[in-house]
């Protein structure tokens, strides 16, 4: 298998932790931001990320199919136990939904400003601004301290449960901390202290996590 991704991409890093948390074997590509025709060419036309392209040839797009598709068979009942099976998907479906709102906006100036070339910060800067307006990733970095109050408030709940076990369902590891371990890993991408601003039990999760990989 090969898994295409963007580094700091909150989908790929948890389609990603989710391969490694199976104990598969994939090869991992970091897809060039301003270059994406061999994306385009394996999927016809799709240039988004994650991607999977899985041993028989077939790629698969969008985090969510990819994760369905990999948790299909025996081996993905142990992310996915019964029968916690709606809890599990709801909460990662929160993650990728209302909780990604608000912590990509809290990432997009140090990921922007990460980018080695200016043809890669502005198409990053273009593709934000034409779906959120003019100068959004700018006005995200003034708003940065109610952006990370509003990410404290929908995590509270989470870090509540983080406090009396060690992951989000139980003991081991599941879909729902593949989820967040991807938002996590963005933050940490974009600049280390980010994860931490929001939480500090959120970077010990996370490598409680990583250390749970092969267990």
């Amino acid at each position: 298998m090969k898994l295409y991704r963007f580094r700091y991409s909150p989908y790929a890093r948890k389609v990603q932790m989710l391969l490694d948390l199976l104990g598969a074997k994939y090869e991992l590509v970091e897809v060039s931001y301003t270059q994406r025709g061999e994306l385009a060419d394996l999927t016809g036309g799709y240039i988004q990320v994650p991607v999977l392209l899985t041993d028989d040839g077939r790629a698969i797009v969008e985090s969510r199919a990819i994760c369905q598709h990999l948790l299909t068979g025996p081996e993905g009942g142990k992310l996915l136990p019964a029968p916690l099976e709606g809890p599990i998907w709801a909460y990662a479906d929160f993650v990728d939904g209302p909780l990604e709102d608000v912590l990509f906006r809290i990432a997009s100036p140090d990921i922007r400003n990460a980018w080695s070339s200016a043809a890669e910060r502005g198409l990053y800067v273009y593709i934000k601004e034409r779906k959120f307006g003019a100068g959004c990733v700018d006005a995200w970095l003034r708003d940065r301290t109610e952006l990370v109050r509003r990410a404290q408030s929908l995590l509270a709940p989470t870090l509540k449960t983080l406090a009396q076990r060690r992951f989000l369902f139980g003991d081991r590891p599941s879909l729902a901390d593949a989820a967040l371990y991807g938002n996590c890993a963005m933050l940490e991408e974009a600049q280390p202290a980010l994860l931490s601003q929001i939480s500090e039990a959120l970077p010990t999760y996370a490598r409680r996590i990583e250390a749970s990989v092969g267990s």
